[in-house]
């Protein structure tokens, strides 16, 4: 079964004239329009880059590098309030969102999307940053810094799969926990199992693990001029199933390696239901020259959603010892 940006949706270098977003009602402080709106030329077309906040500001920016593939840059959202004391600066990946969406499956690479990290920072002339991914944006954000002797004053890798074994391994542990059985009906469907059972067991899953809250008005609202499958296609391509196992192009992939090169303050940050697993950021951290490990309560994958109040206090701080 695969995490899809729509069923998540369900279940719970010029500057451009784009649409404006309406106003939004959230638990957090309304999302500000964006100070900045830009198209960057990237390998196979444009991505779309909004930036809140003043990148003359003295303070180092933070770049947010959204999960997938196939999501869009409102899912992290959450980091914008920060925008009152340096720049946030979000995209759109190719074919999510809003950016331009070719359909080939030829830009679908890890290095490809990771290299949209450095056409942005080169047409914003961004010499140093601080960057956050999340969840697959974390993959991306490994392969950017780990070839940065410079420039990078801190990373976050948030609920980021570092290998297809550690997914596999976070997702093991998942399932096992679920009750009654409800693990078996998603990492071992028979065909004598009720569609209903397993279909509910799925959706326990995800809000337990992917979302705890529901998903933010804005979501829906970023999304709404954009085709309804927007990112779909890309995400089956990468993942696959997803659970238990990925078994699209990511279903070998091993970054962990990368983590050893990286000479920046790095944290690793997740929920307590986590779809990476606490046990298994700390399997991680070792490899890190100058890790930290943060770990939010009663958070899932989405714990910007789910606790945007801790999650912005781990960033800040974080971030601000960085500077």
């Amino acid at each position: 079964m695969r995490i899809s940006r729509r069923s998540f949706l369900s279940a719970t270098a010029s500057a451009a004239v784009l649409p404006a977003l309406p106003a939004f009602a959230a638990d957090d402080p309304a999302v500000p329009r964006p100070d900045q709106e830009h198209r960057v030329p990237v390998q196979g077309g444009e991505v779309y880059v909004r930036i809140n906040g003043d990148l003359e500001s003295g303070k180092t920016p933070l770049m947010l590098v959204h999960g997938g593939p196939g999501g869009a840059c409102w899912q992290m959202f959450p980091a914008l309030p920060f925008a009152a004391d340096r720049a946030i600066i979000l995209y759109d990946q190719l074919d999510s969102g809003r950016s331009s969406a070719p359909g080939d499956p030829a830009n679908w690479t890890i290095e490809r999307f990771a290299s949209e990290i450095d056409a942005i920072r080169l047409a914003l002339d961004l010499h140093q940053i601080h960057l956050l991914g999340h969840s697959w944006g974390g993959i991306l954000v490994a392969n950017h810094v780990s070839g940065q002797l410079s420039g990078i004053s801190s990373v976050i890798l948030q609920g980021a799969p570092m290998s297809a074994r550690g997914w596999a391994s976070s997702m093991d542990e998942l399932l096992a926990g679920m009750p009654d059985g409800q693990g078996r009906l998603i990492s071992a469907p028979t065909p004598g199992d009720a569609p209903e059972k397993t279909g509910a067991a799925f959706g326990t899953f995800m809000e337990t693990h992917l979302n705890r809250t529901r998903s933010p008005a804005y979501a829906r609202a970023y999304m709404r001029d954009v085709p309804t499958d927007r990112g779909d296609a890309l995400a089956a391509a990468a993942m696959g199933d997803g659970i238990p196992r990925m078994t699209g192009f990511l279903r070998d992939f091993d970054q962990e390696p990368l983590l050893s090169r990286m000479t920046q303050p790095t944290l690793l940050l997740g929920g307590e239901y986590d779809l990476v697993t606490p046990a298994t950021n700390r399997a991680l951290l070792p490899r890190l020259q100058k890790g930290s490990l943060v770990t939010l309560a009663d958070a899932g994958h989405m714990a910007q959603f789910d606790q945007p109040d801790a999650w912005r206090q781990a960033v800040g701080d974080f971030i601000a010892r960085a500077d």
